[in-house]
Formats: C-alpha cells, structure tokens, sequence
C-alpha cells in the first residue's frame, strides 16, 4: 500500500490531481471497517520482517507507531486525490473517528508517539484545520532542543511535516531548525529513496525561508 500512497503523495507534489479510482480503492480496501481498530488501515502484504521507515529514512520501531503512521498516511494520500467520491468521505469519516481516541491527537511526547504526532500534523495539513495545527505547533516549541531539532521528534520527518504547513508558527520552527539544516543533512547519510527526498525538503525550504545552502550538489 505503501506504493500507492506514494503515487498520490508524488502527484500532489506535482501539482496533479490524482483520483484514479483504481488506486482509491485498493487503498480503502486495506481500511478496517469493523472492530477495535475500525478506521485503521493496514499493510495486506508480507511485510514482517522488513524494518518500517518513515518517508523521510527514518526507522521505526513499534508496531503501535507502523499502524497509527500508515493509517494517517493513507487517509493524507485520500485527501490529497480531492476525490469527492462518497466511498472516501466514508473512509475519513472512519479515521476520525479512530482519531478521537488516540493519544497524539492532543499531542504526545511519549516514545515513538511523537512520530505519529508529526505524522497527525501531516494530514491535519492535508485537511486545512488550522485551528488544530496551532494548538499543536504551540506543544512542539516546547521540545525545542536548542540545536534546530525537538527532543525525540524525527528530525527530516518533523521538517517534512513543517514545510507543508503554510501558518506563522509553522514558519517559526523551520527558521529555528534553519540554522543546523546543513550540518544535519550531511552528518547524516542514508541510502535513496531518503537521501533525494530529503535533499527536496531541504530545497522548500531554503525558497520559502529565502536562504541559500551551499550543500546541494
């Protein structure tokens, strides 16, 4: 599934709409739609014994943050299609629901739930709830490290979410981070996809903040 969402997630960035129906569907296909976990999504394929990654590269550890992260993710990659099928309103409306009773949703800090709340503040972005995104950008400037990065929060990961959202505070934590961006970026080397996707985050943000690395080559 995670190829599908990536489809979307490569269109938007493009600037083309993609509502392709037959990628909807086999994404809503993998929604819970009963049960405890109704609203979550889940990978069909055999999977176990690769290690999650994070868009960005980085690792994840938990099967509690796998789950919530692909489930937001895939509910993103919905709302960015702009399908106005009936079949994907039902599926968001599924995955609020489910929201409403995780813990990230009011933020967290514990463990690897900072993950999912990076990842929270990703689809929030997708949905335009401003009002939602604040409250939560107004917690992440309390894990402030004092380095350009948040105390446990995946550092390319939280970027990522940050350059997305277009609001003064989100502004504010990129040009905190701004500063360490370059000695980050080259002190942590990683394999593709990650390193150009990350290398892309890099380049959003020196155009919006107006800056200029000397580290893209």
């Amino acid at each position: 599934m995670t190829e599908a969402i990536l489809v979307i997630e490569e269109a938007w960035r493009a600037g083309i709409s993609n509502d392709n129906d037959n990628v909807l569907r086999f994404i809503i296909n993998q929604q819970l739609a009963y049960g405890s976990d109704e609203g979550v999504f889940i990978e069909t394929r055999n999977v176990s014994g690769l290690k999650s990654r994070l868009y960005t590269g980085e690792k994840i550890q938990t099967q509690l943050a796998a789950k919530n992260i692909l489930t937001l993710e895939a509910a993103r990659a919905l709302l960015l299609s702009k399908s106005r099928a009936d079949y994907v309103s039902e599926c968001i409306h599924r995955v609020d629901k489910w929201i409403q009773r995780q813990c990230f949703s009011e933020f967290c800090s514990t463990g690897e739930c900072k993950h999912s709340t990076v990842s929270y503040m990703r689809y929030l972005s997708a949905k335009e709830s401003q009002a939602k995104l604040a409250g939560l950008l107004s917690e992440l400037v309390k894990h402030r490290d004092g380095n350009g990065s948040w105390k446990g929060f995946p550092y390319f990961y939280t970027l990522l979410a940050l350059s997305d959202i277009h609001n003064p505070d989100a502004e504010k934590e990129l040009e905190y981070a701004f500063p360490m961006m370059q000695k980050r970026f080259r002190r942590n080397q990683i394999e593709e996809p990650y390193w150009s996707r990350r290398n892309d985050i890099m380049n959003r943000i020196q155009t919006r903040l107006n800056h200029i690395l000397s580290i893209f080559i």
